[in-house]
């Protein structure tokens, strides 16, 4: 049951549970007592029917058992009395029995009043101040940030130095690369800007080039002179119609 388990009216609390151990004790005691004072009286009883010596002390005959129905006689009455005795007051045994008690109910049941003992306030823990403190927090900031600008502004230097090699490295190369590079972009040039012509002028193409799309193709002479008769009589056609639509004055 964990629920308030840090109020007095808590039915696992270690005091409640303290003082049900005790009222049971107690109880146990009272009850022996009333035992013992049964048998002090049963004894009498029994001397006053027999006629034995009233002064003999009935510590002696209480120790006994007699109860007239069994007629049992204990004569270890006196044994039994001192080693529950020694049992019941040995503090070791007892303290040795609460701390298993202890351990076995912390394994089960929480208390929140040790929970906040062991809690200790932030302002107490040592070096907590300077931990938390907001002015410290930003200049450890500030720090790393400058830390690492600086560290990528070397980075930058050392990679411009090197750039700076490489391309010093390239110019004081042989000339004879230097001039077949030239001499390649220059052919890259010539041969964009006779691209660039052709597509503007395409009358101006090479006619021993093959040209059009049916030099591959099945009798593509046939093919060329049908193409050729196609655009003749299409253009005569033309001719004809502009000549009969002229103005006739007569």
């Amino acid at each position: 049951m964990n629920i308030l388990p840090h109020k007095s009216y808590h039915v696992y609390n270690l005091k409640n549970k303290e003082r049900v151990r005790k009222d049971e004790e107690k109880a146990k005691q009272e009850e022996e007592a009333r035992g013992e004072r049964a048998n002090i009286a049963r004894a009498k009883q029994r001397q006053a029917v027999t006629g034995e010596n009233k002064d003999e002390p009935p510590e002696e005959t209480s120790n006994q058992n007699t109860d007239p129905i069994q007629n049992h006689i204990n004569f270890w009455a006196d044994l039994e009395k001192e080693s529950l005795a020694v049992v019941s007051t040995n503090p070791e045994y007892e303290a040795e029995k609460r701390a298993k008690e202890k351990k076995w109910e912390k394994q089960f049941t929480m208390y929140l009043g040790d929970v906040v003992k062991e809690q200790r306030p932030w302002s107490k823990v040592e070096g907590s101040v300077s931990i938390y403190d907001p002015l410290l927090i930003m200049k450890s900031k500030l720090d790393t940030r400058s830390k690492k600008k600086n560290k990528v502004d070397t980075r930058e230097k050392r990679d411009r130095s090197y750039n700076k090699g490489k391309e010093s490295n390239s110019e004081s190369s042989s000339p004879s690369s230097i001039e077949k590079l030239r001499s390649e972009r220059l052919a890259r040039e010539k041969k964009e800007r006779l691209r660039v012509q052709k597509l503007l002028n395409p009358h101006m193409v090479n006619e021993s080039e093959p040209t059009g799309r049916y030099h591959s193709q099945f009798n593509p002479n046939a093919t060329k002179a049908a193409h050729e008769l196609s655009e003749q009589s299409s253009s005569d056609r033309y001719n004809n119609r502009y000549r009969s639509r002229r103005y006739k004055p007569y």
